[in-house]
């Protein structure tokens, strides 16, 4: 993906216009629930996405004209551009991938392996005596019998079978191999997943220098303005891709889209 040099109010303008049009494709695409599966997961997971991006518009809405010299943290925008890119990989991966029907069911229901062991987890936290219902055991059985009974699951080697049904993975692929189906070089995502990832784990990388690099205190810096800028350029990025996404399966929302809104998309 390629980051320019924007200014970060062109940059911000940019992204309003995408996430206003994001919002609208979502508004027109939503309530669908009467076709096929994918399309339901799908206008679930562009909600959220628009939802996280509405957040980061929030965040960055700096009035840079009045010189507003408070009040900025990129590293949030970073932790909310992060979101942004996983829940689109989500969505890639579960609506937009062109693989088979038998595959896309083994995908979701490792999902639902994943689902029931995090919350089993979650839930163990609260006691030490944690009490293992009935319905607890039908439904883990039922979870696992689904994934069992895939034809892609049953393709896999014994070790890789072994190993997705203790529910600690959600994909059957890495994160570099989601974006490199869609098309993105994958040392261009690891070097902004990094980048990312260090400041929402506050990371060494993410806070050493801080004060030398003058970032990271609340206040505008040239720092701050750059890595915000940044960090609107890449969620602007998985925002269109979204879009475009969207639009193959409810083409006819081009209907009421107008020509600076296809343009934005980079569509004739």
């Amino acid at each position: 993906m390629a980051i320019g040099d924007k200014k970060f109010t062109v940059a911000f303008k940019s992204y309003c216009r995408t996430l206003n049009l994001a919002i609208k494709i979502s508004r027109l695409g939503a309530g669908r629930y009467v076709q096929e599966d994918k399309v339901v997961w799908a206008c679930i997971l562009f909600t959220k996405l628009c939802t996280t991006s509405k957040s980061l518009r929030k965040l960055l809405d700096h009035d840079v004209s009045r010189e507003y010299k408070a009040d900025w943290d990129y590293a949030s925008a970073f932790s909310l551009t992060r979101n942004i890119m996983e829940c689109y990989q989500t969505l890639f991966y579960l609506c937009f991938d062109n693989v088979n029907e038998d595959e896309l069911k083994a995908r979701k229901a490792l999902f639902n392996v994943h689902d029931y062991y995090s919350r089993k987890q979650f839930f163990s936290f609260l006691s030490e005596t944690y009490d293992v219902q009935k319905e607890d055991t039908e439904i883990e059985n039922f979870v696992l019998e689904q994934l069992k009974n895939s034809t892609f699951f049953k393709n896999l080697d014994e070790k890789e079978r072994v190993k997705y049904l203790k529910g600690k993975n959600a994909f059957f692929i890495s994160r570099e191999d989601i974006e490199e189906r869609d098309g993105v070089d994958k040392n261009d995502f690891r070097y902004w997943y990094k980048l990312l990832s260090t400041n929402v784990h506050s990371f060494p990388m993410g806070f050493f220098r801080m004060i030398d690099g003058d970032r990271g205190t609340g206040v505008h810096s040239d720092v701050e303005e750059k890595y915000s800028t940044m960090a609107l350029e890449v969620a602007e990025n998985y925002l269109i891709r979204g879009c475009c996404n969207m639009l193959n399966f409810f083409p006819d929302i081009l209907e009421k889209m107008s020509p600076q809104e296809k343009k934005l998309l980079l569509i004739e």
